[in-house]
């Protein structure tokens, strides 16, 4: 999704950025600090969502959600701001949503969840890998399932991308795909070779940098994903984001997200 988010405080900016990112990742951000600069965003960008600070030196977010109505109607607007006084204001501008400061995760989940103009898939998935999570998990490029050597690696690969970007540590990734196993020192000397294997499988699908190492940790880097799981959580229009009560199948170790969608949806 393509997101603008607008406040005069940097570090607020920031903030909001990033737990945007932590429960809707692979996005595309805008950052604004006044009333021009958002304008100009929004008269440029194909914009998805704006999410509006009230309180701005000079023309405030209302006035600005008024502009943004008048330059894009379809355009989703969240007012965020620290006093709830606004609330009937930004209401008769039939905004998407009001969240107050400080800005919690679960309030940006249910302000994603339910926009006023639903959010019609475009070219995202264009240039990225296609992940299924509902279902079995698979993964495609061009629309071929990729090829995996081994079948740990493939299930290391979607261990991470159930992470949405966070890392996990060695130990957590041997605990979760060899389960029981009392033989730790194995364990981590066989995900080594794993990783080398998914590294080398990614690179041969021009996908290396997906997988980001550190020192003892590892992530994906989501900007290369294009998932359903991703696009149900921020609310995406697409029919194959649609979830029936299945995840990742093939993996025990995937039925906490089962419990964690049905207690959300």
């Amino acid at each position: 999704m393509q997101i603008l988010i607008v406040d005069d405080e940097e570090i607020l900016r920031m903030d909001l950025k990033n737990a945007l990112e932590r429960v809707s990742p692979g996005n595309q951000y805008y950052l604004a600090e006044s009333y021009d600069e958002a304008i100009a965003f929004v008269r440029e960008q194909p914009l998805d969502i704006a999410f509006l600070d009230i309180q701005m030196p000079g023309k405030n977010g209302l006035l600005l959600a008024q502009e943004i109505k008048k330059t894009k109607p379809s355009l989703n607007i969240v007012m965020v701001t620290a006093y709830s006084n606004y609330a009937m204001d930004a209401l008769k501008l039939y905004v998407s949503g009001y969240i107050l400061k400080p800005v919690m995760d679960n309030d940006l989940i249910e302000a994603l969840q339910n926009l006023r103009n639903p959010i019609e898939l475009r070219s995202d998935a264009s240039g990225k890998l296609e992940v299924r999570c509902f279902g079995n998990f698979e993964v495609f490029k061009d629309g071929v399932p990729l090829a995996f050597k081994r079948k740990k690696e493939k299930e290391i690969l979607a261990y991470l991308i159930c992470l949405k970007g966070t890392t996990a540590t060695k130990g957590e990734i041997c605990e979760a795909i060899f389960e029981n196993s009392n033989t730790p020192e194995k364990d981590n000397a066989y995900l080594k070779t794993l990783i080398y294997s998914l590294k080398r499988d990614l690179k041969r699908c021009g996908f290396e940098n997906l997988l980001v190492i550190g020192s003892n940790a590892y992530s994906v880097d989501t900007r290369y994903l294009y998932c359903d799981y991703y696009n149900f959580l921020t609310g995406v229009a697409d029919k194959a984001s649609s979830y029936n009560g299945e995840f990742m199948n093939q993996y025990s170790w995937a039925e906490q997200y089962i419990f964690e969608l049905e207690n959300y949806y």
